[in-house]
C-alpha cells in the first residue's frame, strides 16, 4: 500500500509551531499582547493547533497517529521532556551573560566554565545506560531530579564574585542530574509504546524538547527584564540624601548625589544589584519548574521489560 503523506496535518501543525516560535521570539521586543503583531501570532498559533487536533482525530491517515497519546508513559514523558527542555536551554542562556556582564569573565573563559556541564552529562549518561537494566528507571529519574534541584538551588545563592571552581563543580553536578533524566525517560517512554509508533514517538520527544527550550528562554528573558526593572525601582526608593549609608566617606565620594558623575555611578550600581537579584529569581523559577518532574515520575508505570532504544538515537539530543 502506498503511504500517503498528510499535507493538511503537516500544514496546520507548521502554522501552529511557526506562530508559537514567532510569539516567543518577538514577544519581549513588542511588549507581548499590547502589540497587534503578537496578538496575530497568538490567534494563528491557537488556530493551527486547534485545526491540527481536530484533523488528527478525524482524518483517515493523520500526520501523527492519535493513539500515541493514549499511552500514559509516553504522554507523561512528553511533559517531562518539555520541562527538561526548559531547564537545559534556559540555564545556558542565563549563565553566559551572567558570567560575562556581572562576573566580568572574558568570553573564552565563560565558554570553558560552561563546558563542565556537558562533561557531567556525558559521565551520567554512561553510568545510567549501564544501571537502567538493574534499577527502576523511575527511581533513577528521581535521583537525577534531586541532583538537578540541588545544583539549581545553589545557583540561587550566587553573587558575581563566585569562583571558577564553584562554577565548574556546579556545572558537573547539573549535567550529572540531567544525564540521569535523559536515559531513563526514554526507556520509560518507549517501554509501553508499540514498535510501529516509535519513529513518531522519537520525533515528538525531540519536538517537545525544542519547544520547551524556546519557551524557557522566552519566559526567563521576560522575567529577567521585568524583575530588573521592579527591583531597580525598589532599591532606588532607598537612595535619598537622607540615607545614612550614603553619607559615609567612601560612599559619599563614589556616589555623591550632588554631582552628575556620582548619580550616574550610583545608578549603575543600583542596576547591577537589581540584575543580580533578578538572575537569582530566574534561577528560582527554573528550580520550581524542575521539582514537578519528581512527582510526574510516580504517575508512570514501571517498565516490565526494558525495550530497545529507538533507532534514531537518544530522542534528538544534540
Amino acid at each position: 500500500a502506498t503511504l500517503k503523506f498528510d499535507w493538511t496535518g503537516f500544514a496546520v501543525l507548521s502554522l501552529g509551531l511557526a506562530s508559537l516560535q514567532l510569539f516567543l521570539d518577538r514577544g519581549e521586543q513588542k511588549d507581548w499582547l499590547s502589540s497587534a503583531e503578537i496578538v496575530i501570532y497568538v490567534v494563528l498559533c491557537g488556530l493551527g493547533f486547534y485545526l491540527f487536533a481536530v484533523h488528527m482525530w478525524l482524518a483517515e491517515k493523520p500526520f501523527i497517529t492519535p493513539s500515541i497519546f493514549l499511552d500514559r508513559n509516553f504522554t507523561l514523558a512528553l511533559l517531562v521532556m518539555f520541562l527538561i527542555g526548559v531547564v537545559l536551554l534556559a540555564t545556558s542562556v542565563l549563565l553566559a551573560p551572567y558570567l560575562q556582564v556581572l562576573a566580568g569573565y572574558p568570553v573564552a573563559t565563560t565558554g570553558l566554565l560552561m563546558a563542565p556541564r556537558g562533561l557531567g552529562m556525558m559521565i551520567a549518561m554512561l553510568i545510567a545506560g549501564r544501571l537502567v537494566n538493574r534499577f527502576d528507571p523511575r527511581m533513577m529519574m528521581v535521583f537525577g531530579t534531586v541532583v538537578l534541584v540541588y545544583s539549581l538551588q545553589e545557583m540561587t545563592t550566587w553573587t558575581p564574585d563566585v569562583d571558577a571552581w564553584t562554577l565548574a563543580k556546579n556545572g558537573i553536578t547539573q549535567g550529572f542530574g540531567l544525564g540521569f533524566l535523559f536515559i531513563p525517560i526514554q526507556i520509560i517512554a518507549f517501554s509501553t509504546l508499540p514498535g510501529s509508533l516509535r519513529t513518531e514517538g522519537t520525533s515528538l520527544i525531540s519536538l517537545v524538547r525544542n519547544i520547551g527550550g524556546a519557551t524557557g528562554i522566552s519566559i526567563t528573558s521576560y522575567l529577567l527584564v521585568h524583575s530588573t526593572q521592579i527591583l531597580h525601582a525598589e532599591i532606588a526608593e532607598q537612595v535619598t540624601p537622607f540615607n545614612r549609608m550614603l553619607q559615609t566617606g567612601g560612599a559619599y565620594l563614589m556616589w555623591n548625589l550632588t554631582t552628575p558623575l556620582g548619580i550616574t555611578a550610583l545608578n549603575h550600581e543600583v542596576t547591577r544589584q537589581a540584575s543580580i537579584m533578578a538572575y537569582a529569581n530566574d534561577f528560582k523559577f527554573i528550580l520550581i519548574v524542575t521539582v514537578p518532574i519528581a512527582f510526574l515520575v510516580f504517575l508512570m508505570k514501571k517498565p516490565q521489560r526494558i525495550a530497545a532504544m529507538p533507532a534514531h538515537g537518544a530522542a534528538g539530543i544534540d
